[in-house]
């Protein structure tokens, strides 16, 4: 056992009663760490010598009591403020409905963004649906696309040329 361990079986100890195999995990690292047990035998000597103090029955009451009269008479002294909605939307708050608006505007953008590429996105399939559709119809007149597109990246009309053919 190490000392995470023990430290772990106290904690244990705090919270519930330790059962015999734990107990007899406590003792063992105590039996081979000597300073670990001078510790525990103080601090079990100093909680022998405390006195017993005899709680009344009705002890919780009487606290729970005690802090409503102290709740009360800070709310009436105005040092305690309610947490409402009313005090979100304070000056206070500015930056932070700033911050909201500005998420809100990103968002729907966001989404906006979204919805065009989706609908190019659609758009483009059903051009290339529609251009398969064609081809198979008619593969013939496909047959000169690379003349035709040829055209597209071809040097300007030479006007000298142009003026000679008329």
């Amino acid at each position: 056992m190490n000392q995470s361990d023990y430290n772990q079986l106290l904690q244990t100890a705090f919270d519930r009663e330790l059962n015999e195999r734990e107990l007899a995990q406590a003792h063992d690292f105590l039996g081979q760490n000597p300073t670990e047990l001078a510790e525990f035998e103080a601090v079990d000597q100093l909680l022998a010598k405390l006195p017993d103090v005899n709680v009344s029955h009705n002890f919780t009451s009487l606290v729970m009591n005690e802090a409503r009269c102290k709740i009360h008479e800070m709310e009436e002294a105005g040092q305690i403020v309610g947490l409402s909605w009313k005090r979100f939307f304070t000056s206070q708050y500015r930056s932070i409905h700033w911050a909201g608006v500005a998420s809100l505007i990103m968002f729907v953008g966001f989404l906006g963004y979204q919805s065009k590429l989706s609908q190019d996105r659609i758009n483009m399939a059903e051009s290339v649906q529609s251009m398969a559709n064609f081809a198979e119809m008619a593969p013939e007149l496909l047959s000169d696309f690379e003349t035709i597109n040829a055209i597209d990246h071809s040097d300007p009309i030479d006007e000298e040329l142009w003026a000679a053919l008329k």
